[in-house]
């Protein structure tokens, strides 16, 4: 191949990528972007704990997601956007209020069972974001929270149990 044909190739690889781009295909989870939204609101997380999670955990789990440059091109914007919305699915810690107390509960023991198992972040964002790698310092800083936070909730949910959500 002679170099105009490569360059033509590549310029319609890069204009296919754009286009591409402006199509989600599971929902536009940009869309509900708050950069400041406060995580888990109602609960009783100290700020070290709540720091860990914003950090290392809150770029899948909150709608403060971060888009570094390189997750605005097809099909690598396909695979952020999948992993964003699949993590805030299973917990968006920016919707920790409007979650029952039986939801916090089972939320709390995936947490700290993911949290201690190194189980999360995923083995394919670390490749990316190795700084996000949850220190053994830190696993074992939110598996105790989640424990506490569990054993409170459980205990608030005996005394009224009719409670849809809990502050």
């Amino acid at each position: 191949m002679n170099a105009p044909k490569i360059q033509l190739a590549c310029g319609v690889l890069f204009a296919t990528s754009i286009v591409l781009s402006t199509v989600h295909p599971w929902g536009n989870p940009r869309s509900g972007i708050q950069p400041n939204a406060q995580i888990l609101q109602g609960s009783n997380a100290p700020e070290d704990v709540r720091h860990v999670l914003e950090k290392k955990c809150g770029n899948c789990h909150s709608e403060s997601t971060y888009y570094p440059i390189y997750s605005r091109f097809a099909p690598v914007s396909w695979m952020v956007e999948r992993d964003v919305h699949d993590g805030r699915n299973a917990l968006d810690m920016t919707r920790w209020q409007y979650y029952t107390g039986d939801s916090r509960v089972d939320l709390l023991t995936r947490i700290g069972s993911e949290a201690r198992s190194g189980g999360m972040p995923l083995k394919q964002y670390l490749v990316l974001h190795p700084q996000n790698r949850l220190t053994s310092q830190e696993q074992e800083l939110i598996y105790n929270w989640a424990k506490a936070e569990r054993k409170r909730i459980r205990q608030q949910l005996s005394v009224d149990p009719n409670k849809p959500a809990l502050s």
